[in-house]
């Protein structure tokens, strides 16, 4: 049933994807002047297939038998402007918009953090995924990457009351895809 709605998911975001291209080229066509000739600017920008252009949209799916159930889709921006993150597992779908979704530069790749749970005075969860730098040539591109779900224990009296480790990871190992889309 879960995979069944994920599907449908991803079949209605292709679709709206594709309408939305359709119409932003008809908006595009319709500002731009009948006489351009192919050397003028008409406001549509098209990428060639030699050059390189970083993704804008990761969809990935958790490797092995105890991830089968992850699934994550990561847009860097979106018909609205921002960014879209949403997470599935088998405890449940969760889904991220703008600034709820934290992102930092590090030689290992870019960091995507989103906070999947936050129960005051026991635990925030979070969720980590690394993207990698990809180039595309016109094309999408398959790749393997990792998510961190972090676990913070949390008390009203700061760390400091914790006893033991403040934090515990669990490492998820993702396979999928990243593209460029227009918006």
């Amino acid at each position: 049933m879960r995979n069944q709605t994920f599907e449908k998911l991803k079949r209605t975001s292709g679709f709206l994807l594709a309408v939305l291209f359709v119409v932003s080229l008809t908006a595009a066509s319709a500002g731009a002047s009948p006489s351009a000739s192919p050397g003028q600017e008409t406001g549509i920008k098209s990428v060639s297939p030699y050059q390189y252009n970083e993704p804008n949209l990761f969809v990935l799916q958790g490797v092995g038998q105890k991830y089968k159930d992850v699934r994550i889709s990561y847009s860097t921006t979106s018909i609205i402007g921002k960014p879209i993150f949403n997470y599935k597992d088998s405890k449940g779908t969760h889904s991220f918009r703008g600034e709820e979704i934290r992102t930092q530069k590090t030689e290992v790749g870019t960091m995507v953090t989103v906070t999947l749970e936050s129960v005051p005075d026991l635990r925030v969860t979070t969720l980590t995924l690394i993207v990698p730098s990809i180039n595309l040539d016109g094309s999408a591109r398959d790749f393997k990457t990792i998510a961190i779900r972090t676990t913070s224990k949390t008390t009203i009296g700061g760390e400091r009351l914790v006893k033991g480790a403040v934090q515990s990871y669990e490492v998820i190992d993702l396979k999928g895809t990243a593209n460029s889309v227009r918006f």
